[in-house]
């Protein structure tokens, strides 16, 4: 017999949509409230039908719509667990066998959901939203919303609009789709919507695959398919099959993606991927899934069109025909949110292919997607297809968009660093523009430029920050720190491994490095060894980790002091020649906060020896000590200065875009210079008496 249900205070706050501090007020000033039936002291547990009843009794239990009761019984259900997605692939199993009239299939659901806890009121509670198979998929749409919100950023799913792009530019209409890390489904939800015929991919994750069936199931198309649990890498269970079109958001900086183990599988047809090219090995095993003559859509970082260590896979792609087009999109579009990304659209060549052209667009352009401006994407969409159909219709014809599109042939791509970043292989400006195309494009970038200044205004900070009341600050050297456990220290590589400065720079073939250069640029780690993996001079150099903060150890005396906090598109990456690590221990010390303190003056002036190249010594910096709860206020406060400086970084790029456009359209003959009648923008012209007034 399933025990009855209990709810944890924090499950109470949900239920009655009060905070927690609500629910503590409520025990301690009710003498009738429900006493705990189990946990601990500092977890209790209650009797949910208990709680309800007084929640009901006192007027404070709100209407609850048949959907929202489904979530709270399911994460009941979980038992408090941070990532409930066994028991939400329990419901939308359940959801997709009831659409289907599964009898027997929906039985077996039904008791697999009767042995969590409070299994038989959850039952009851979808039979009670799902009454028609219409009713059955707007709750698995409404219990998947929930659950992604419930995983915030651990949730590795690839947005909607832009699941719907890659499906377009894969023409999937008619086609069987593969996707070999389809972890919920929504690149083959998108499939679906868009006409696929057949449905198949492969999760990690055994509970997420059980999640994805469900979901792709229940798309109303009703295309047939398949998911299967398992690493595709490393256990493809669909090796040897073929498909019309894949489409893949893989996960990205993998270190443990089966380099050693797969080092001579058949599918590195465009050579074997270092084992810091983990988005290489993706893309060479969607290419071996991909029929001749079939479309690959991948997401990738940016870093994949650039590094060093990838460029012999990058050249053969181009060489065999099998890269079409590298499309920039915009920072925000998917996660990670701070990076513009990049779509690779690739196809299976005919052996006797000749090498085309590549279509490169930025669609990003200046563009950022936030909570409070999120991305026009219909408008980016639109531009994105346009440009590839023309593209498709007649590689050879199609025309240049000055700063957002054009075709290059692949000879011209074929030489020392095969960088594929479209920023680089976009015209500034091209001669055969007519007048109105150039008008429409300063127009855009004009635009553009408006929503970043927009975007910066509203991140200005300190507003509402108060004096601070108290005396100076009680200071502890890293040095103390470090013998204290709260961090570790990681000094720079010394040049005695034998691996110069130059080595760093871009021309090597082995693991990626973050350079000085990054750190005080903000730019991603742009270096890579010219060595070996397992070389000596490899094996000793420290990798940077999420949340690591690297500092310079040397710096000329006009550089400003930096601190950079790493991020997931920083992890994996080596510590660079004149640069320190500090891995703080959470617990105990706030990353941003460190990284804000560590960047004061006068931290430099006495950290710092030397007169024309200052040598920092990483022990006598000295941060402020402070209780962990006001490290992360400060912390907060000093990455809001960091992310505004960012803000204004691409305020600054969109006006360099801005005046470069418009000036070259003055000097073309392309556009004119506005009537002197003309009003400037935030100036009003009055009429009196025939005298314009401005």
């Amino acid at each position: 017999m399933a025990e009855p249900p209990q709810v944890t205070a924090a499950d109470i706050a949900r239920i009655a949509r009060v905070s927690r501090t609500t629910v503590s007020n409520w025990r301690r000033r009710h003498e009738d409230f429900p006493q705990p039936v189990g946990g601990s002291g500092n977890r209790p547990l209650f009797d949910r039908a208990e709680v309800e009843r007084w929640l009901a009794h006192s007027d404070r239990l709100p209407e609850h719509a048949p959907h929202e009761r489904v979530w709270e019984l399911t994460r009941t259900a979980a038992d408090g667990s941070a990532d409930p997605r066994e028991t939400v692939a329990a419901v939308q199993e359940l959801l997709f066998h009831l659409t289907r009239g599964d009898t027997p299939a929906a039985g077996a659901a039904e008791r697999r959901l009767s042995a969590y806890p409070g299994g038989a009121g959850l039952l009851g509670a979808v039979y009670e939203a799902a009454r028609t198979s219409e009713r059955a998929r707007e709750l698995s749409d409404h219990l998947h919303g929930h659950y992604l919100g419930a995983l915030g950023g651990k949730a590795h799913i690839t947005p909607e609009p832009l699941s719907r792009l890659m499906a377009d530019l894969a023409d999937v209409r008619g086609a069987e789709v593969f996707d070999p890390a389809c972890g919920t489904g929504t690149l083959l939800r998108a499939a679906s919507r868009d006409g696929a015929v057949g449905l198949y991919g492969q999760e990690a994750e055994e509970a997420t695959a059980r999640l994805a069936q469900a979901l792709v199931g229940l798309v109303p198309s009703g295309a047939p398919g398949r998911i299967a649990a398992g690493d595709s890498l490393t256990a493809d269970t669909f090796g040897g099959r073929l498909f019309d079109a894949v489409l893949c958001n893989p996960p990205f900086n993998q270190r443990d993606w089966g380099a050693e183990r797969l080092a001579y599988d058949e599918r590195w047809a465009y050579g074997v991927p270092p084992r810091s090219e983990s988005e290489l090995a993706w893309v060479q095993h969607c290419l071996a899934h991909t029929r001749p003559g079939g479309r690959t859509v991948v997401l990738m970082p940016p870093a994949a069109a650039s590094r060093p260590s990838g460029r012999r896979i990058r050249r053969e792609l181009l060489r065999r025909g099998a890269l079409a087009a590298v499309i920039g999109l915009p920072a925000g579009a998917a996660a990670p949110l701070h990076v513009g990304l990049h779509l690779w659209v690739l196809r299976q060549p005919a052996a006797d292919a000749a090498p085309p052209r590549v279509l490169f667009v930025d669609a990003g352009n200046g563009q950022e997607g936030t909570e409070r401006s999120p991305l026009d994407w219909e408008e980016l969409s639109g531009g994105v297809e346009g440009v590839w159909r023309a593209f498709l219709d007649a590689p050879e014809k199609a025309a240049d968009v000055p700063g957002f599109s054009g075709a290059v042939p692949v000879v011209e791509l074929l030489d020392d660093a095969v960088d594929l970043t479209p920023q680089r292989h976009l015209p500034v400006a091209a001669p055969e523009a007519s007048a109105e195309e150039a008008r429409v494009w300063a127009g855009k970038t004009r635009r553009r430029l408006l929503r970043a200044l927009e975007r910066a205004r509203a991140r200005v900070p300190g507003e509402g920050w108060p004096a601070r009341e108290e005396g100076e600050w009680r200071v502890m050297a890293l040095a103390d720190l470090a013998r204290s456990g709260a961090l570790t220290l990681y000094r720079a590589p010394s040049t005695a491994s034998g691996l110069s400065l130059a080595a760093e720079e871009g021309t090597g073939r082995g693991p990626r490095v973050l350079t000085l250069t990054d750190v005080l640029g903000a730019g991603e780690p742009s270096g890579c060894l010219d060595a070996p993996s397992d070389s000596e001079g490899v094996r000793g150099r420290v990798e940077v980790r999420t949340g690591d903060v690297v500092v310079p150890s040397a710096l000329a005396r006009r550089e400003p002091y930096r601190a950079r906090v790493a991020t997931e598109a920083d992890a994996g990456a080596l510590l660079g020649l004149n640069l320190h690590l500090l891995r703080p221990d959470t617990a105990h010390i706030d990353p941003w906060f460190l990284a804000g303190f560590l960047e004061d003056e006068d931290n430099l002036r006495r950290a710092g020896q030397g007169s024309t190249v200052i040598r920092v010594d990483l022990r006598r910096l000295r941060v402020p000590l402070l209780p962990l709860a006001e490290q992360r206020r400060y912390g907060a406060a000093f990455r809001e200065l960091h992310e505004f400086r960012a803000e204004l970084d691409r305020v600054r790029a969109a006006a360099e875009d801005l005046g470069q456009r418009l000036s070259g359209g003055l000097r073309s003959g392309l556009l004119a210079p506005p009537s002197p009648s003309t009003p400037r923008a935030g100036e009003e012209v009055t009429d009196i008496g025939g005298i314009s007034q401005t």
